[in-house]
């Protein structure tokens, strides 16, 4: 999947040219964020070109509420902390 650099990111935010904003939830416990918009789905980079993580929702949470004015974010756990549950 494509990514998208942190500029960019806020651009779409800031003209609302989106569908939907996703945190994904990791194995690890942390999570990625994901834009959604007619050209596509990209994911946040880093400045070093790695996926951008989080390491809880909440920090992406309060990253949007300071950059942007948007009112709903998708939160994905599906695969989040999977193999650390005990079942």
């Amino acid at each position: 999947m494509p990514r998208i650099k942190t500029e960019e990111l806020l651009a779409i935010l800031d003209t609302g040219d989106f569908t939907a904003v996703r945190l994904k939830g990791l194995q690890n416990g942390s999570f990625y964020m994901m834009i959604e918009s007619a050209k596509g789905s990209f994911i946040h980079e880093s400045s070093d070109g790695s996926i951008k993580e989080y390491p809880k929702a909440d920090n992406a949470l309060a990253w949007l509420k300071r950059k942007a004015s948007i009112k709903e974010v998708v939160v994905d756990i599906e695969i989040w902390q999977v193999d650390s549950e005990k079942r």
